[in-house]
């Protein structure tokens, strides 16, 4: 027999590798020829082209029909591997069962995200799929959509600025509307009735800003109208901007599932905005090349199973 490296595996097809299994399990060419569907000419050829491929006769005539040779009895659970694998390529995913897999999610998220849907997501999977765990990035929007064009990550959560929706290659569901609230310390005098454009405007501001902008829709709205506000204090991330929040003066704009989902462990106050505007939509998008993926569709509805109510309203999020 040849050296395997010296053969040509272009010689070799699927045909080829299901005639010698039958052969081997029905030792007569008619009877593979009927099984298969095939003439009995073509069985033959099939045969000749494996003895040329291997340099052995592989099956012997005798009385009672074909009689293997010590390499076909070899080759038989080699060949059988193959077509198995091959057979699983053409059925597609495996079946994934949650209960029993082992993988790690990678999902990009914001402060927001991090703080709502994650820690809901993680206690599910301890008690329902305890082999998946969970890597999440503090990435969003357009710096998230390039992690899952080069496959970073598997999801991604939060708004996102598409041109149109279904921005090509991604798939994006849309979750629940959300609106911002402002925040500050319980016992702020600016809560102490509702919110105007004055107050705001009075007011000392925090300004939430991962990517450093000094000004947002906040800023925006009161100078349509007139006002301006004293950004007295920029932070990129969540927690020290809560924590700043409780032990100052200073107020925030939030969405309100934080400001609610925060209010007790940071001692918070909010109240809605009294202009138009502050709402936006939170999605959850993948890559369209794990569009079929049933690890992908699994997660994405226990994710909007998990972010609860469906959506209620329309708007767009720009830098807090």
């Amino acid at each position: 027999m040849s050296d395997i490296n010296d053969i040509d595996i272009r010689l070799i097809d699927a045909t080829l590798l299901l005639v010698f299994l039958g052969v081997m399990r029905h030792r007569k060419a008619t009877a593979v020829a009927a099984e298969m569907g095939l003439t009995q000419p073509a069985v033959s050829h099939a045969l000749k082209r494996l003895r040329n491929i291997y340099n052995d006769p592989l099956f012997l005539r005798r009385p009672q029909g074909l009689e293997p040779t010590s390499l076909a009895f070899e080759l038989e659970p080699r060949v059988r591997k193959i077509l198995a694998l091959i057979s699983e390529t053409m059925s597609g995913f495996e079946k994934f069962d949650p209960s029993t897999a082992s993988t790690d999610l990678r999902i990009g998220a914001f402060d927001y995200e991090l703080t709502d849907i994650i820690p809901k997501l993680v206690t599910e999977l301890r008690q329902d799929s305890p082999d998946i765990g969970v890597h999440a990035f503090p990435i969003y929007n357009r710096t998230a959509l390039d992690a899952l064009a080069h496959g970073t990550i598997d999801l991604s959560v939060g708004y996102f600025d598409f041109p149109t929706k279904g921005d090509a290659p991604f798939v994006v569901h849309d979750l629940f509307a959300e609106r911002y609230v402002l925040a500050g310390r319980q016992g702020h005098p600016i809560f102490a009735q509702a919110l105007t454009l004055q107050t705001i405007s009075a007011a000392r501001h925090l300004l939430l800003s991962p990517t450093g902008l000094a000004r947002n829709f906040v800023d925006h709205a009161l100078h349509l109208q007139g006002y301006r506000r004293l950004i007295q204090t920029i932070v990129p991330s969540l927690f020290p901007a809560l924590s700043i929040i409780e032990n100052s003066d200073l107020v925030v704009t939030l969405p309100e599932r934080v400001a609610r989902g925060n209010a007790h462990r940071f001692n918070l106050s909010y109240a809605s905005l009294p202009f138009e505007g502050g709402t936006f939509k939170l999605q959850a998008v993948w890559h369209i090349r794990d569009a079929k993926n049933p690890l992908h569709k699994w997660l994405l509805d226990k994710i909007r199973r998990l972010s609860g109510s469906g959506l209620a309203g329309q708007g767009a999020r720009t830098d807090l």
